[in-house]
């Protein structure tokens, strides 16, 4: 029966779960691959702004028999492509389903992913991904079982224990405090020695289950390999073939470089690239400092470092065996060959047509060297036919060479072609990124085109409301039109948030003031307004340009203010500041804040 899910996952939503870290990757990753797994399961992956399909709601659509998870980052997008098989994963917003099994791995059109760009094509893509739930076809177990309700195995132990012995060519056995327990090194860096990954006396972290231990803590991944390779730095690195080296287990980059498989070289970084690969450049430093060497990452933290450069210099020099004389064969003169060119890296965007002409020379090659091996052998049939007297031949050394070399030539000719066909898959996967880019982008230009307009709408609706108060009075009374403006000018100036702590006070008109506002001259009536709505509200009171004073009735500091025993005390406040003649507006306060306007004028008009 299918095992346990035991992940520490963060629950946003008891209807989904969201992966938060590389051992919850693991074995998300394992429950998926698990051979015998019942349920249907849909995986979600997110963006920088946020996932583009709601897990929530496609929880909500496809029921309590589907499981649903998502990725928390793109970084965790990352460590799922890892750890699933190839073409399996998924990133950059989309979705996908799979079914029960893992039949799918080898039928990826089983299992379909879901691309989603903006929320509307994400409600799209939940109805397409509960259409290929339906589909599924319904899980077969392997063997019947006579327990009606299926047994699941306890939540795995936490436990630490050391490294006790490593087994070449992919296992460690871990001692624990009651037994021991075997690490699978093919599962966590395929292909990578496990005494790269370990040293004895080392102590790991982990699980264990049915003998065989998973690390929980302390493993660096790919994306902290990437941290540490800044531009400029040098770092050593394994190398797998002639075109591939391994930064870190799970960080496979393609670089050039004549060193035979299993030697370690130090790159330069020159363009740092992605974590799963892409996107890089390096430059090969012969004989480095060993200073200017970026120490390389231990496989788990507080190991030792899972690769080391050593110099050339301390490494033993190979002892020459002797030669042994032999005559030189009588060679005929032959025109020069082309030197044999070992391939460098190819540039996938600006070398394919030198590629292509190198393809074109090495078949011509080819087919030249074959015919010369046919002549050589034809001639030496005929020698042997019409001469009994030994003479010398090319049917030995001379056409092995040739056979090598035709054999080199065709080496190269196989691997031209894998890289221009691996160049050909990256254009393609830039262009696809290349397009998704450009798509936000559009989107983005898009957005902006609607604020623009939104502004501009917002723009000609202020310049219309203004329109209409310039062309004339809405009110025949002066006094109506004069009381519109200050209400006007109060739901304008005082936000909405304070107008119910910024009320305008009850007011009213002395006889002559709204004749006073038509005849001064030298202020906008807007001011008047102004000044008379800061007035009403209590603002005047408490601002210094208005110079707001109790006015007296004769030469200031010898007589006493003005009073009205019906209207209250007389008040002054400046409509203008540092000017001729200074505008001024009188007006009375009472007892109970009633104000009534009485009068504008000049500066030394103290009548009221």
């Amino acid at each position: 029966m299918e095992p346990e899910l035991s992940l520490t996952m963060t629950e946003i939503s008891s209807l989904y779960r969201t992966i938060t870290s590389t051992r919850d990757v693991i074995e998300l990753a394992a429950e998926l691959n698990h051979p015998e797994r019942e349920r249907p399961a849909v995986v979600v992956s997110t963006t920088k702004s946020g996932p583009m399909i709601s897990p929530e709601a496609l929880a909500q659509r496809l029921g309590t028999d589907v499981d649903v998870y998502l990725l928390g980052s793109a970084s965790i997008a990352y460590d799922f492509q890892d750890a699933m098989p190839l073409d399996t994963s998924v990133y950059g917003g989309a979705a996908r389903c799979y079914p029960p099994g893992n039949a799918w791995a080898k039928s990826t059109h089983k299992s379909m992913v879901r691309l989603a760009y903006t929320p509307e094509e994400g409600r799209a893509a939940i109805a397409l991904l509960a259409g290929d739930v339906a589909d599924m076809e319904p899980f077969t177990p392997r063997s019947a079982t006579t327990s009606f309700s299926p047994r699941r195995q306890a939540p795995a132990e936490t436990v630490t224990g050391t490294v006790s012995v490593i087994l070449e060519p992919d296992g460690v056995l871990i001692k624990l405090q009651d037994g021991i327990a075997r690490i699978d090194t093919s599962t966590l860096a395929p292909g990578i020695s496990p005494d790269r990954l370990f040293s004895p006396e080392q102590q790991v972290t982990g699980t264990v289950r049915d003998g065989m231990l998973t690390i929980t803590q302390g493993l660096h991944t790919p994306a902290d390999a990437v941290d540490r390779a800044v531009v400029g730095s040098i770092h050593p690195a394994l190398v797998l073939s002639h075109k591939n080296v391994l930064l870190f287990p799970g960080l496979k980059v393609r670089h050039a470089t004549a060193e035979p498989a299993g030697s370690v070289i130090a790159l330069q970084v020159e363009l740092q690239g992605r974590a799963d690969g892409k996107a890089w450049k390096f430059t090969t430093v012969e004989d480095p400092e060993p200073a200017s060497i970026t120490e390389a990452l231990p496989f788990l933290a507080g190991g030792e470092p899972w690769i080391r450069h050593e110099a050339t210099a301390d490494l033993p020099l190979p002892v020459a065996a002797p030669p042994v004389p032999t005559e030189p064969p009588v060679v005929p003169a032959e025109p020069d060959e082309p030197a044999v060119v070992e391939p460098a890296g190819v540039d996938p965007f600006a070398a394919l047509d030198s590629v292509r002409a190198r393809l074109e020379h090495l078949t011509a090659e080819n087919a030249r060297l074959s015919r010369e091996i046919t002549d050589l052998q034809l001639d030496k049939v005929a020698q042997t036919e019409t001469s009994p007297v030994p003479m010398p031949s090319f049917g030995g050394a001379e056409n092995e060479r040739l056979r090598a070399q035709v054999a080199l030539l065709t080496r190269q000719k196989i691997d031209m072609i894998e890289d221009v066909s691996r160049a050909n898959e990256d254009a393609n996967s830039l262009a696809a990124e290349n397009a998704a880019l450009s798509q936000q982008v559009e989107r983005l230009r898009e957005d902006v085109r609607k604020e623009r307009d939104r502004a501009a709408r917002a723009r000609q609706m202020a310049k219309d409301i203004d329109d209409v108060a310039e062309t004339g009075p809405l009110f025949a009374d002066p006094e109506q039109q004069f009381r519109h403006e200050i209400y006007m000018e109060w739901a304008t100036r005082i936000p909405a948030g304070s107008k119910t702590t910024t009320p305008l006070a009850d007011y009213g008109f002395a006889d002559g003031f709204l004749a006073s506002v038509e005849d001064l001259q030298g202020v906008d009536r807007s001011k008047i307004i102004a000044v008379a709505v800061e007035v009403l509200t209590g603002l005047a009171d408490s601002m210094p340009g208005r110079d707001m004073h109790r006015l007296r009735g004769g030469v200031a500091g010898t007589s006493t203010y003005v009073e009205d025993p019906q209207l209250g005390t007389a008040w002054r406040v400046a409509l203008q500041v540092k000017t001729a003649s200074a505008r001024r507006m009188h007006f009375w306060r009472g007892t109970d804040g009633r104000i009534v306007f009485a009068t504008v004028g000049l500066h030394d008009d103290m009548g009221i």
